[in-house]
């Protein structure tokens, strides 16, 4: 009865979501980039009417650009600039075939390429800016600092992204292990659970940033990657309904297609500390105060090692705020991305 009680349940909601209209298939502009039998979605909405576009360069690897949509930092960014969403490779809902042999950062880095082209075609004479979010960051970084790249933009904001991989999976290792030691202090502390934690790492001195899922669970329960997450979706409920039933989403959203850790065992080498040397635009380092995932001393290296003058590059921390302040923090997040595209348009 149990089974048949939720097929009927499922097929009313189908049936409710085919039969309301969709902001997702109305508004903005939603196409496909396709390179290399990979079929990229992309979709640009927000202020049509601005000079300004910003590409957003999703996290994860394997999340998903379109989906940040959804998120209220963007909604309110969109009143004012065009936002271009991107879903990468074997993450979100791209589709096509494309080789698992293409699953590397420089195949990644040409597909933003000709995702630039195809905007500066689409939308020409735009201010453009790049916003890369945790690998997002490590992307765009690679993207702009090659072959001249950043010429082509009037700023970069790189939002808790990452830069380089062996370092990130110390900085992270370190700010779990500061924390761990209040937690065992609390008189109804879990003693073992974050005793495993240390033993682990005794264990695990040095786990791959991207072969390594431990830590990022270990973030997680340190309230690291999102500070008051409960609160977050009390405040701006994800429309877990609306996307599956009623757009472009449907079950995608809640699959990780990026591949198993075999396949990415090249990424933990990825050092982008080079490409900063060749980054002179104007720069926004934004960062959740208390990001554990990419720990607010990245982007104190990020700053040290990028090219842009000091008097146009700044660091920007936003207080009670983990990894997403797209997410947690959308008022401040908005402000911050709101002055510095005003500032540097």
């Amino acid at each position: 009865m149990k089974t048949i009680a939720m097929i009927i349940t499922l097929g009313l909601l189908l049936l409710t979501g085919a039969c309301q209209k969709s902001e997702y298939l109305s508004e903005g502009d939603f196409f496909y980039l396709e390179n290399k039998e990979a079929k990229m979605p992309v979709w640009v909405n927000g202020n049509f009417d601005s000079n300004v576009m910003i590409i957003f360069v999703h996290g994860g690897p394997g999340d998903s650009g379109i989906s940040h949509s959804t998120t209220p930092g963007w909604n309110y960014v969109e009143e004012d600039y065009m936002v271009a969403y991107w879903d990468q490779r074997f993450s979100g809902i791209s589709q096509g075939d494309p080789d698992l042999s293409t699953m590397n950062p420089k195949q990644f880095v040409e597909d933003l390429d000709k995702l630039v082209q195809v905007i500066q075609n689409k939308y020409p004479e735009k201010d453009l800016f790049m916003c890369g979010h945790s690998w997002g960051g490590m992307l765009s970084s690679a993207y702009l600092g090659e072959n001249n790249n950043a010429s082509k933009f009037k700023g970069w904001i790189d939002l808790d992204g990452s830069i380089y991989a062996e370092l990130e999976t110390q900085l992270m290792k370190d700010w779990i292990l500061e924390r761990v030691p209040a937690e065992l202090a609390k008189p109804d502390a879990d003693v073992e659970f974050w005793q495993f934690i240390i033993d682990w790492y005794e264990e695990n001195p040095n786990p791959g940033n991207y072969t390594g899922y431990e830590p990022y669970w270990y973030v997680s329960n340190l309230r690291g990657d999102a500070v008051d997450w409960e609160k977050t979706q009390e405040e701006y409920p994800t429309p877990y309904v609306e996307l599956i039933f009623r757009s472009m989403f449907s079950l995608s959203y809640y699959v990780y297609s990026f591949g198993n850790p075999e396949d990415v065992i090249e990424w933990d080498a990825v050092d982008c500390t080079p490409a900063l040397q060749n980054i002179t635009i104007p720069a926004l380092l934004l960062w959740g105060a208390n990001d554990g995932v990419v720990p607010t001393t990245v982007a104190d290296y990020v700053y040290d090692h990028l090219a842009t003058d000091p008097s146009q590059k700044e660091i920007v921390l936003i207080d009670e705020c983990g990894h997403g302040p797209h997410v947690e923090k959308p008022d401040a997040f908005y402000d911050a991305v709101r002055n510095f595209i005003e500032t540097n348009k």
